[in-house]
């Protein structure tokens, strides 16, 4: 019993006719008449009435029982294709925090689903403390943090670097190699975008003076920085997107915060079947920073200089 045999008397049932049926598969009357009758053979059983002057087809007893039968087999035999298309596809949960998914990484995302249709993401935003939990557990095979944090299984691997700039509105009072002494956090829109530069941060100005705003999402700074005084500390890759917006600008500090380092974390013993999944992304990933302007590709000299 085969699925065009199946098929072609569920649409004999369907149309009426052979004919019609004929028709309806783009064959002929004959191909149509053979597959039911080799049916019937395998079968032992008619399943339609031949009568002569009769366009139309009736169906024995036999036939009429068979048809939820054979509706069930063409269902299940699908579902059997399915899973053959299923074997060659892989999913790859990403956790990243905020900024790298709306902002650093968006590209590169969109171009490894293009390039790799098979392997799909599956994205998901969260806290670096949460995210080495996630990996750790391997319910993310890959994580993106700002923070080294020591766990058994994990491998940790700095993968690039992003300067830190101020970012205002251009009819604000600010310029290119502003001091820290002429920024008042009575305007200021803070994110503590990590450990290392909330140290920096209370180097520069008292933990004792509250900014104006703190928020804990790169997409949520711009909404604030809507009055000329307003200014924020932010990376290039966050500065880039929010720049769409003509009235931002961006300058260098004198004394800039330490340059956020990206790690990118994996199990060390990953999922069943994963590593060349990983493995994949992996190189998109190292190509893709290769080629982005806005983030530097990490070198071992970086990571000394962040830690003085």
């Amino acid at each position: 019993m085969t699925y065009e045999q199946i098929e072609t008397f569920l649409t004999v049932v369907t149309c009426g006719s052979i004919t019609a049926a004929a028709n309806e598969l783009f064959v002929t009357q004959s191909t149509v008449s053979s597959r039911i009758q080799g049916l019937e053979a395998e079968l032992g059983a008619p399943l339609l009435i031949r009568a002569k002057g009769h366009r139309n087809v009736e169906l024995t007893s036999y036939g009429q029982a068979f048809v939820p039968i054979a509706s069930q087999w063409t269902s299940l035999w699908k579902h059997t294709q399915k899973l053959k298309t299923a074997e060659d596809t892989q999913v790859l949960t990403i956790a990243s925090i905020d900024s790298v998914n709306n902002y650093t990484l968006v590209r590169l995302f969109n171009q490894h689903i293009h390039r790799y249709p098979n392997i799909k993401l599956r994205i998901h935003t969260h806290h670096s403390n949460e995210i080495h939990g996630l990996v750790q557990n391997r319910v993310a095979d890959i994580g993106f943090v700002f923070s080294r944090v020591n766990y058994p299984n994990i491998i940790s691997r700095p993968v690039y670097r992003e300067l830190m700039y101020l970012i205002c509105r251009k009819d604000g009072p600010y310029h290119e190699g502003i001091a820290c002494t002429e920024l008042s956090t009575e305007n200021e829109v803070f994110l503590r975008w990590g450990q290392d530069y909330q140290q920096w941060h209370d180097r520069h100005w008292s933990p004792e003076l509250y900014p104006a705003i703190t928020v804990n999402t790169g997409s949520t700074l711009q909404r604030f920085l809507d009055a000329p005084e307003r200014w924020a500390i932010a990376p290039m890759s966050i500065i880039h997107q929010l720049s769409h917006n003509s009235g931002l600008t961006y300058y260098r500090l004198q004394t800039p915060p330490p340059p956020r380092i990206c790690y990118e974390i994996r199990n060390r013993y990953p999922t069943l079947g994963q590593q060349k999944a990983i493995d994949l992304f992996h190189q998109e990933l190292e190509a893709y920073i290769d080629s982005n302007s806005d983030i530097c590709t990490f070198e071992d000299w970086m990571l000394r200089d962040s830690d003085r």
